[in-house]
C-alpha cells in the first residue's frame, strides 16, 4: 500500500476477530492534493499482494503517531484500530 501513487505513508496493523484471529486493517496519510478511496486502496493491496494480507478497513489519517523513537507508534495504532473497527462492526469496546 505504502507503493500506491496517492499515499504518503501508511501502517498496517492487526485487529482481533472472532472467525480469523486476526485481520489487517490500515491506517493511511494521503499525499498532498490527492484523494485517493478505501476501495482503490484496497484494490491496490489485493492486486500487489497475498490476499490474506490486503487490509479489511482503511481510515484516513493526517499523521501518524510518533513514538519516542520517532518512528511510527504502532502500539497506538493497535489500540485505536481495535476500539475503531469494533465500533464500526457493531461490537462492544
Amino acid at each position: 500500500m505504502g507503493r500506491h501513487p496517492e499515499v504518503a505513508q501508511a501502517c498496517v496493523v492487526p485487529v482481533a476477530d472472532d472467525i480469523k484471529y486476526q485481520l489487517p486493517v490500515a491506517f493511511v496519510v494521503a499525499k498532498p492534493g490527492t484523494r485517493p478511496t478505501e476501495d482503490a486502496l484496497r484494490r491496490f493491496a489485493l492486486d500487489n499482494g497475498p490476499a490474506y494480507a490486503h487490509p479489511r478497513a482503511v481510515w484516513f489519517v493526517d499523521e501518524l503517531p510518533l513514538a519516542g523513537t520517532n518512528k511510527i507508534d504502532r502500539k497506538a495504532l493497535v489500540e485505536r484500530a481495535a476500539a475503531t473497527y469494533m465500533r464500526e462492526n457493531g461490537r462492544r469496546v
